[in-house]
């Protein structure tokens, strides 16, 4: 009786360690390579000599370049929701929980390079909108639900509109992130005291009056 054929999530469910720790280390690897040449220059093969491997494993796990680039693009937003989730979880009240979730998104200059790199081509921007569509959108739902158990444990205002402050705060963010990683921004907004600045703004306005 013929096998019924795996999915792609059926065939990421049997994935054994191994094959998940060489899959990361091609997705590092290309990681790099995109953020410092660009994907039009970056070669299957200078990803396979970045990560050590053979340029058949990289075919194996990806398939094309443009695929790379996709599964690239899903793990930098993976690894950045993961990052807002752990900032929001170790704070001790919804005001240190928004400006963790502030500066996960605006400090960590990690990520920058390859998002200029991906920004800069049009052959890939296309699909990491997509994918970056779907997170902000599980973004929101965070933050909407950070919001409310704000508002439940009196720290919030009680008459606090969740769902349109979600949106303003998104908003306000992708603006700063927008100069952060323009070459020639209108405003500098790069330093600590913007940070903070933008942190006293966000959480003031919120806070319930003592």
């Amino acid at each position: 009786m013929a096998q019924p054929e795996r999915s792609p999530a059926t065939a990421e469910a049997v994935r054994t360690p191994a094959v998940a720790a060489r899959r990361l280390r091609i997705l590092e690897a290309a990681a790099r390579c995109f953020a410092k040449d660009g994907f039009a220059r970056t070669r299957i093969e200078d990803v396979a000599a970045e990560a050590r491997v053979s340029r058949a494993l990289v075919y194996h796990h990806c398939g094309s370049k443009e695929e790379l680039a996709r599964q690239v693009q899903e793990h930098m937003l993976e690894e950045w929701s993961a990052a807002v989730d752990q900032a929001i979880a170790g704070a001790p009240s919804a005001g240190d929980a928004l400006a963790a979730w502030l500066r996960v998104n605006l400090a960590d200059l990690r990520r920058r390079p390859l998002l200029h790199a991906i920004l800069a081509d049009a052959a890939i921007l296309a699909s990491f909108e997509d994918s970056a569509r779907r997170s902000m959108q599980e973004w929101r739902e965070k933050l909407v639900a950070l919001l409310r158990d704000g508002v439940a444990r009196g720290e919030l205002r009680p008459d606090l509109d969740v769902e349109s402050t979600a949106e303003v705060l998104r908003a306000m963010q992708v603006g700063m992130m927008q100069h952060l990683l323009s070459d020639e921004p209108t405003l500098d907004v790069s330093g600590e005291r913007h940070l903070e600045a933008a942190t006293r703004l966000f959480v003031a306005g919120l806070r319930r009056a003592p």
